[in-house]
């Protein structure tokens, strides 16, 4: 091989190396894009004082982060590292939290935030048999006035048997009522020992009769709950264990319901890519299953997936509001 060849080779090695090195830093200049987008925390945003924010979050069994009880001291750990994530990302004016054990778990996350205008509007007592309390009830926090409040279980229907219900509170947001609705509709997950075609399909029918149960109740609340002035705008918000841009839910009509009823989806418009709410693990792909919809607000200020603590699977998810008949 002549020098020139020499040359000609190293010239195209260093040329394809600067290549490689370029794409990569692209791509790590891509993912820090995303990760920051995805993380700057909602304390962050200049939002006007009169906005609503509003947080729903599956807190994965809290506090102890799977069925059984752990000792005091951890508990109380993952509670502090709760109330230190709320306080970090943005302090929501309404909080929907999902997996919550009972009312003393929130009267200590309350304590643990340290916040005195904010208060415990409902936890769930959801029962699977007259033996076994649920230990991943349904709670919302508000720092607001609440007009009422209370929650409900699913019915069954034929075969199909939707576990827990939902709870609901009526709060008056600066003199507009707002009927907040906290959902945690039923997962995916298949026992090794059934069916999977069956119970996958199972699982699907149960999130939509919860839907199809829930949107009169709305309407029923919404009447029973009015002032006479203003129209009771709504948010429904929780862990629905689907997505519409997920190709495993195509037939799916859970999130279809709300959307044909008139609700908005508060993350509409936003990249696909810092939508997921669930990061990737061992089983399923990063997925967007915590929503927001909402009824009766002109528009939203800003929606963002807050940043993952390592006490829950799942990231929570922030919307600020533009309050009707504030602006």
């Amino acid at each position: 091989m002549s020098s020139n060849d020499e040359s000609s080779g190293s010239f195209r090695r260093r040329s394809l190396l600067l290549m490689v090195v370029t794409a990569a830093l692209s791509l790590c200049a891509a993912a820090a894009i995303a990760f920051w987008a995805r993380s700057v925390p909602p304390a962050e945003w200049s939002r006007p004082p009169d906005d609503l924010l509003v947080c729903s979050w599956n807190m994965e069994w809290f506090p102890s982060g799977w069925p059984e009880p752990l000792p005091e001291s951890d508990e109380d750990a993952r509670i502090r590292q709760a109330a230190d994530a709320l306080r970090m990302q943005g302090l929501p004016d309404v909080l929907l939290a999902q997996e919550v054990r009972d009312a003393e778990t929130c009267s200590n996350l309350l304590d643990r935030i340290g916040a005195p205008d904010m208060r415990l509007a409902v936890c769930s007592e959801f029962w699977f048999n007259p033996t076994n309390r649920g230990l991943q009830q349904l709670a919302i926090f508000s720092r607001f006035p609440v007009v009422a409040s209370g929650f409900e279980p699913w019915h069954s229907a034929d075969f199909v048997y939707p576990p827990r219900g939902f709870s609901w509170a009526v709060i008056d947001v600066r003199g507009q009522r707002t009927a907040f609705f906290n959902v945690h509709l039923k997962s995916n997950y298949v026992p090794p020992e059934l069916d999977l075609e069956q119970q996958t399909v199972l699982n699907r029918l149960k999130r939509e009769l919860s839907i199809q149960q829930l949107l009169p109740r709305i309407e029923a609340i919404c009447l029973e709950n009015a002032d006479g002035t203003n129209e009771v705008a709504v948010v429904v918000a929780g862990d629905f264990n689907t997505a519409l841009e997920d190709e495993r839910f195509a037939e799916e009509s859970t999130l279809r319901q709300l959307l044909d009823a008139g609700y908005k989806e508060a993350f509409e418009g936003v990249p696909e890519a810092v939508r997921p709410t669930l990061p990737a693990n061992d089983f399923y792909p990063a997925v967007a299953f915590d929503h927001l919809f909402f009824k009766g607000f002109s528009r939203t200020r800003r929606s963002l997936v807050g940043r993952q603590v390592p006490m829950s699977d799942h990231c929570p998810v922030y919307v600020s509001f533009c309050v009707p008949g504030v602006r």
